[in-house]
This record gives structure tokens, sequence and C-alpha cells, in this order.
């Protein structure tokens, strides 16, 4: 059984990110599985090292999302399923899950 400390919610959005906010213009996609007040679950079809921190630029609400990587498990070719946990600071609100 697993354990977790927060609530997730079913979540399908697809979002779009950047690995580094300040210096890169390439713009990655993704789609949304599930999302807590702490982190989200995501489809990806790029590999993401653990670690790595990204930023969420759309698909969620009006603001950019930064998280760091905390998993990350290859499906198929060029698909990943990705655990990502927001930053300090940067927990999702409730009213960011109205679809």
């Amino acid at each position: 059984m697993e354990r977790r400390s927060h609530i997730r919610y079913e979540l399908r959005r697809d979002i779009k990110y950047v690995l580094n906010l300040a210096t890169s213009e390439e713009v990655f996609k993704g789609i949304t599985v599930n999302i807590s007040d702490v982190g989200l679950g995501m489809y990806t079809f790029d590999f993401l090292r653990v670690g790595q921190e990204i930023t969420i630029t759309s698909g969620l609400d009006d603001t950019c999302r930064e998280g760091t990587i905390k998993w990350c498990e290859e499906l198929g070719e060029n698909v990943y399923r990705v655990g990502l946990l927001f930053n300090t600071g940067e927990r999702f609100t409730s009213s960011s899950r109205r679809s």
C-alpha cells in the first residue's frame, strides 16, 4: 500500500515548460497526470534527469511554477513518466485544480 503525505488529485492538462527560464528559449510539452499541494506527476516526450529544475510556463494557472525532477521513468520510445516537486513556496492552490 502506497502512503503519501499529500492528497493527489487527477489533473489532465497540456502544459509547456522550459529547462531554464532565464536562458532557454526552447519550450517543451508535457501532459499532467495528477497534482498535489507540493508537486505533480506528468508525461513528457523528453528525458529529464533527477535534480533538474524546470519551469512550467503554461497550462496550470496564470503563473509559472518552478520545480525539481524527483524521478523519471521511461515508458516507451520518447515517452517518460515524471515526478516533479514544486520548489519551496510554490504550493498549488485548490482553486488551480478546477478544470
